[in-house]
């Protein structure tokens, strides 16, 4: 798992997941194919984009727990894999 700041454990999903997108250079749609590939469930990019709409707008839904666990999972997959690879070159 991703290391866990203080300072990101007072954060609102809505803000981790954006966090996320813009360190690792992840687009919206990008994460939805990630979180789909984590949780073998279809995950839409509409999805994804009502998560992280202001939480004003009357198409704006809470972003769940369970999808900035699974893209850190994602992301965590990712940078294994690219060790892995790095290390048997």
């Amino acid at each position: 798992m991703l290391p866990i700041t203080e300072w990101e454990v007072r954060m609102d999903n809505r803000t981790r997941y954006l966090q996320l997108l813009d360190t690792y250079g992840i687009t919206q749609a990008k994460s939805a194919e990630l979180i789909a590939a984590v949780t073998s469930r279809p995950c839409a990019v509409r999805t994804v984009r009502s998560w992280l709409n202001d939480p004003e707008k009357p198409s704006s839904t809470p972003c769940p727990d369970y999808a900035v666990a699974n893209l850190e999972k994602a992301i965590d997959y990712m940078q294994r894999y690219v060790a892995q690879r790095t290390q048997t070159k």
